[in-house]
């Protein structure tokens, strides 16, 4: 049986701000995103979201220093700093053997890949701007797009570390708003004022995006998607950033599966924070920790 139905929420100010992470959680499921944003119900870190934190933040660490070092970090400097972010949120030892089995494999492989990634793909990247911040608005949405970008290199790509089980699907990019967010909020500060309120930028400045994803694995490995978004991507970007702020605004906040001609896809549910309370969860409390979940998102 699922846990009972989630109780205890904050309501949450009136909406600002859209986020990259807002828009892709809503497209991801509704539900999820009501219980993260409108109720502002905390979620635990799992396995795989600490070690997503963790590479994510020693990353920033490690070019931000890059940017006036020109090196990258010594590894026990890296490896101290995924340390430190690891014991401030993995829980103890409980004693339960699953349990603290799947928090001891995430990390030695968490370790393990961050070491793979500053050996062998770091030492190329020379970085321009670090965690980046960034506003645009879209077309017949109220709100406008705020966020961080984690990376543009020297020759102005945009750069995002992802860590996953298993390679991305070669077509991720095509269709990742994340992504999309964080080409169109560079070319807004690249192109400034040549950008009219309430427009998108011009495909000119669209900078070319990249996706690193650290596979945890024996052996660890790297997987690079790369992309360059145009006018149609743009168009397709606006419709659905408008139609997600319509769902919002409208407190449309079903289960993703619950749309019409909806799948009920559980992998949806292993990924979710919240999917060991919420009734609606496809998956069992049981299940989640052997799941192969991707990192979890960094709020911008």
């Amino acid at each position: 049986m699922h846990a009972p139905p989630l109780v205890g929420f904050r309501v949450a100010p009136p909406l600002r701000f859209l986020s990259p992470t807002k828009l892709r959680t809503y497209a991801t499921c509704p539900l999820q995103y009501r219980y993260r944003y409108v109720d502002r119900l905390e979620a635990p870190y799992t396995p795989a979201s600490l070690v997503g934190q963790a590479i994510h933040e020693t990353l920033e660490v490690n070019f931000r220093a890059k940017k006036h070092t020109r090196r990258d970090l010594p590894m026990f400097e890296a490896q101290e700093e995924f340390d430190r972010v690891w014991d401030r949120h993995a829980p103890g030892p409980t004693g339960a053997a699953d349990f603290d089995d799947a928090w001891e494999d995430a990390y030695e492989g968490g370790r393990q890949a961050l070491e793979h990634y500053l050996t062998e793909a770091a030492a190329a990247l020379v970085p321009h701007l670090v965690e980046h911040r960034f506003r645009f608005t879209v077309p017949s949405v109220p709100w406008p797009v705020v966020g961080t970008v984690d990376l543009v290199d020297h020759n102005g790509t945009v750069i995002d570390f992802k860590t996953s089980r298993r390679p991305y699907d070669a077509t991720y990019l095509d269709s990742d708003l994340q992504l999309m967010c964080y080409a169109i909020g560079y070319a807004a500060f690249r192109a400034g004022s040549r950008v009219r309120p309430g427009e998108l930028p011009s495909p000119y400045f669209i900078p070319n995006v990249r996706v690193d994803v650290l596979v945890i694995g024996d052996p660890p490995s790297v997987q690079r998607l790369e992309a360059r978004y145009d006018r149609e991507h743009l168009r397709e970007f606006g419709e659905r950033a408008a139609s997600i702020a319509a769902g919002i605004e409208a407190e449309r906040f079903e289960a993703f599966w619950r749309a019409p001609d909806a799948v009920e896809d559980a992998s949806v549910c292993r990924r979710c924070a919240y999917a060991d309370r919420c009734p609606d969860a496809l998956v069992l409390p049981d299940e989640l920790l052997k799941a192969d979940g991707e990192d979890g998102d960094q709020e911008e």
